[in-house]
């Protein structure tokens, strides 16, 4: 009998034992549209009930499997850049479970399901995505999605108002994966409330191409993904503010309707306190090649180009200065897109922008051979742009597409500047020069592509086409009057014009071919045919109207740049990485033809072999470390290999080289990041670097007394004594190296985010100047501290410092090495003290040392309001806002060349009083602040109205007002 029960014990425990046994679970992630395969799909695996979490990303064919899952309950997410979440509960018995297909609708909207419930962690580090849970940082109620996206760690507005996050300019912000207002940041985190906020998703965005075959070819964008809570995905929701005071006013408002995919946007503005809406985008008509001679002051490869106001072939005379100055601004901006149909997408922005500043600035130029150069300047300049973007997707099938991308832009700048330039040998004066300048231009830029798309039956191959151009033309009209008191021979009283086309034609063919489960091979050849032309006539005004052609300063150029290339990519990918490795040949050509006034032909060819690397390493669902290495080569613009004298200031000539070559740069990047739910802690590390061959310098030379000199291909040119000629010159040894740290975390005694960052930089910068070779090394030091409350929507507060050391060495005049120290200290407040009424505050201390004599200062920038909730709902508010209360804001700033250092002070906006209105449009299903909530962000100031979003507290020490606006 013994042994009959220990038999029949074994033969009942033997199935208990077998269903116990690990097995998979496996699925394919599609879109819910068009069935195809969204490659690199996150997918998650949470255990009932401790909520341990096991993830995985979709493939190529938009698999996934999970191995060795023990028997239990379960719930699978799956989750795309743009599409509603799917979560359905999974129970594992010891058998091998197949889902099947999980359709992901578009939108971004979690579906109702299975709810694992716990903490809200405040991140989520999802593969190379780091995701924010919005409700992990409160923010007063009608704060804007810019307002939440400063108190993410890893992610910083700086002093020009741009986004950075994990230590990279943010290019693009969605909004439920969609793109809103073209690639323009800045008028999403305006005009967007943080409270429709429900994640804010951080990650490199593949490129188009990518994203379609699954192959990532390193070509990635950093990108902000907002996902909007469900309650404001119909309905319609805006604000209008309306403000005046003694001599300043503000008028501005947002509309936004959705409805489903379907959603439209309308904002305008028009006010005198330094509040700006356009991006980059807006210039690039003109700055595209207009970089006359290597660049103005301010860059690290800057360097004697033109003041504010140029003369024609600068790209400043299409910039609205925003680094000072006071601006009235006048715009309008549209938005639309909407998904018509399962197949078809589309969104479209235009905006339009007038801008009219004025700037007074001084400066004080310390060249590293001793001689100094300052300039009192005050300039003008009415900039007006549009521009028109549309972005149009159609699926033909589940195996075809095509995308069409046209663009358009358009400027016109009236500028006007005058300035009075000082040069010293020792303490002697050597030369005074007064001039003035006025110039008329014009400027377009129209171009687009088109993407097609093909995926083959068999799984991983894929062929994509693409077919671009571009068309860019500028026009300017100037006149130039100069005063020279050493030498009345050398003034001058001259009118020029210039007129330049660019354009260029593109091709790329991408092959793809799957070799196995793990290993995918890539193909691809491009071709690109880039030609330019400019003609610049200078005449001397003699008396009257009698002009006579300068042939010194005027030129007929033309050029184009042709590159050819194709090469292979290896990649390989396994669960816990992905490695890739590439070889691509390339062939360049180069050509000038210079016209008048000596005919000259250049013709070069290169021949560059361009690797590509990289490797990405998941050690768990929260830890990624990323390693990219790319190579490229980049060619001078028309501008550069122009030998045309830019002398809108006699005693700072600019000229180009026709002589140039084309530079090839290597750069690395390593990136980890971590994060952990139980803690709620983000960690973030970057190392980057990046070497140059023959990269594009500056040759400076620094006349001691009156004399005449020949620039490389180029006519001679009188330099007055004191005076500078700088024309760009390939050189060598050239490099950066930059390092990140950055770490955040709740402290829940206090309720309240700790973020600490930390960086180190080093950059050597070659020049020639008069003859001898100097490298700028610039070694830079920097941390910074942010406490911000996470107590309650009725108490917001953040407390920040940041602290910069920076040291310039000169190998060619050692005595001229300094160091400058910069220190940013801010404390904002924003307190619902009763029922609808609302205080804020926003203390700014700035310190400087080190910097020229006058220039090292200590101020407080004060900013303070009051305002009062109205109506039913709290939907207005009315608010007395007053800036600069103390009278003392500055703007300074230190700007490194390779040939000099300079300080740079410029005249902001100060004082004001304001008396303010707020009404929030809120409709449908979008539900309103709840009552006894205040805030009112737009008109609580936080220094946006008048410090025109230049946050004092960016680190780079530019505590001025101008441009860039936040309301």
């Amino acid at each position: 009998m013994r042994h009959l029960l220990t038999l029949l014990f074994v033969m009942l425990a033997l199935p208990a034992a077998h269903a116990q046994a690990p097995t998979t679970v496996s699925g394919r992630v599609t879109d819910g549209k068009d069935q195809s395969a969204l490659i690199g799909a996150n997918v998650l695996l949470i255990r009932l009930p401790d909520s341990v979490k096991t993830g995985a990303a979709a493939d190529a064919d938009g698999r996934f499997q999970f191995d060795n899952v023990a028997a239990g309950r379960y719930v699978l997410d799956a989750s795309f850049v743009g599409y509603q979440a799917v979560r359905q509960s999974v129970t594992v018995a010891g058998t091998p479970v197949q889902l099947g297909t999980l359709a992901l609708p578009a939108g971004g909207v979690q579906l109702k399901g299975v709810v694992v419930t716990g903490a809200a962690a405040q991140s989520v580090q999802k593969g190379d995505t780091t995701q924010f849970n919005a409700k992990a940082f409160k923010t007063n109620p009608d704060a804007t999605t810019g307002d939440l996206i400063d108190k993410l760690p890893g992610v910083s507005r700086g002093a020009d108002g741009k986004v950075q996050a994990q230590g990279e300019n943010v290019q693009q912000v969605l909004v439920d994966g969609k793109p809103f207002f073209g690639s323009d940041p800045d008028a999403v985190l305006k005009n967007l409330p943080a409270e429709m906020v429900d994640k804010i998703e951080v990650f490199d965005q593949r490129s188009e191409q990518s994203r379609f075959s699954g192959f990532d070819d390193g070509n990635t964008t950093k990108t902000i993904n907002i996902v909007t809570k469900v309650e404001f995905r119909n309905g319609t929701f805006g604000r209008v503010v309306a403000g005046a005071g003694p001599e300043r006013y503000k008028v501005s408002g947002n509309v936004n309707k959705f409805k489903g995919d379907e959603r439209m946007s309308v904002l305008a503005q028009s006010n005198n306190v330094n509040e700006q809406n356009f991006g980059t985008e807006d210039l690039l008509g003109v700055v595209g090649n207009s970089n006359q001679g290597g660049g103005g002051r301010g860059g690290q490869r800057g360097g004697g180009g033109a003041p504010q106001g140029g003369n024609g072939g600068n790209a400043g005379d299409f910039l609205v200065n925003q680094s000072g100055g006071i601006t009235k601004t006048n715009a309008v901006g549209l938005n639309y897109s909407n998904s018509w149909n399962r197949k078809t997408d589309l969104a479209a922005s235009y905006f339009f922008n007038r801008a009219d500043n004025t700037l007074l600035s001084n400066t004080n130029r310390q060249y590293v051979t001793g001689t100094r150069y300052t300039q009192d300047a005050l300039s003008n300049s009415v900039n007006t742009n549009q521009r028109f973007n549309l972005r149009l997707e159609h699926k033909l099938d589940s195996a075809n597409s095509i995308l069409f991308r046209p663009r358009f832009s358009y400027q016109q700048n009236d500028a006007t500047s005058r300035l009075d330039g000082r040069t010293f040998a020792g303490d002697a004066p050597a030369s005074n020069i007064t001039s003035n300048y006025a110039s008329s231009n014009q400027g377009l830029n129209t171009g687009g592509d088109l993407l097609l798309r093909h995926r083959f039956a068999k799984a991983g191959r894929t062929a994509s086409l693409t077919v671009g151009g571009s068309y860019s033309q500028r026009t300017s009209n100037a006149t130039l009057l100069t005063v020279n008191d050493a030498s009345p021979r050398s003034n001058l009283n001259q009118a020029n014009n210039l007129t330049q086309h660019g354009g260029s034609i593109n091709t790329n063919l991408s092959l793809t071919e799957a070799l196995s489960k793990t290993d995918v091979l890539q193909g691809n050849y491009a071709i690109n045919y880039a030609p330019n032309t400019s003609s610049k006539y200078t005449y001397d005004v003699l008396t009257g109207d009698t002009r006579q052609l300068n042939e010194g300063l005027s030129n007929v150029f033309q050029n184009y740049y042709l590159t050819q290339s194709g090469g292979l990519t290896y990649r390989h990918i396994t669960r816990t990485y992905q490695a890739s490795f590439g070889l691509a040949g390339q062939y360049s050509e180069l050509y000038s033809d210079a016209q008048y006034p000596r005919p000259s032909i250049g013709r070069y060819s290169f021949v560059n072999v361009l690797p590509n690397a990289t490797f990405n390493y998941r050690f768990t669902r929260q830890k990624n470390l990323r390693l990219m290495y790319r190579t490229n080569t980049n060619p001078p613009s028309v501008s550069q290999l122009q030998a045309v004298v830019n002398n809108a200031n006699p005693l700072q000539l600019t000229i180009g080289n026709p002589a140039l070559r084309q530079e090839y740069q290597h750069s690395l990047n390593i990136r980890y990041s971590a994060s952990s739910p139980e803690v709620a802690s983000n960690f973030f590390a970057l190392l980057s670097g990046a070497f140059t061959q023959n990269p594009i310098s500056n040759r400076t030379i620094v006349a001691a007394r009156d004399t005449i000199v020949t620039p490389e291909g180029a006519p001679s040119v009188r330099l007055p004594a004191g005076g500078q000629l700088v024309q760009p010159t390939n050189l060598s040894q050239q490099y950066t190296v930059r390092s990140l740290l950055s770490y955040g975390r709740p402290i829940k005694a206090i309720k309240t985010n700790v973020n600490f960052s930390a960086n180190a930089g080093f950059t050597q910068t070659p020049g020639l100047v008069n003859g001898g070779l100097n490298y700028a090394r610039v070694p830079t030091f920097g941390a910074g501290l942010t406490l911000s409350s996470n107590i309650s929507s009725q108490l917001d507060f953040t407390a920040s410092t940041t602290s910069n050391q920076n040291y310039v060495y000169n190998s060619l005049q050692t005595r001229l090495n300094s160091n400058y120290f910069s220190q940013v200290t801010r404390f904002r407040l924003n307190w619902i003290v009763g029922p609808g009424i609302n205080l804020a505050t926003d203390l700014v201390h700035q310190a400087y040392s080190g910097l020229a004599a006058g220039y090292n200062q200590q101020y407080l920038l004060w900013n303070a309001s009051i305002g009062k909730k109205l109506f039913p709902g709290q939907r207005g508010e009315i608010r007395l806002y007053a800036f600069d209360i103390l009278g003392q804001n500055r703007s300074i700033q230190r700007n490194v060349t390779d040939a000099y250092y300079e300080d740079v002070q410029t005249t902001i906006l100060q004082r004001y009083l304001m008396l303010m209105f707020t009404y929030n449009i809120r409709s449908g299903n979008v539900v309103a602040p709840e009552a006894g909530e205040g805030g009112g962000r737009e008109g609580r100031g936080f220094g946006r109205p008048g410090s025109g979003g230049r946050r004092p507290d960016g680190g780079s020490g530019r505590p001025d007002g101008g441009g860039g606006g936040q309301p």
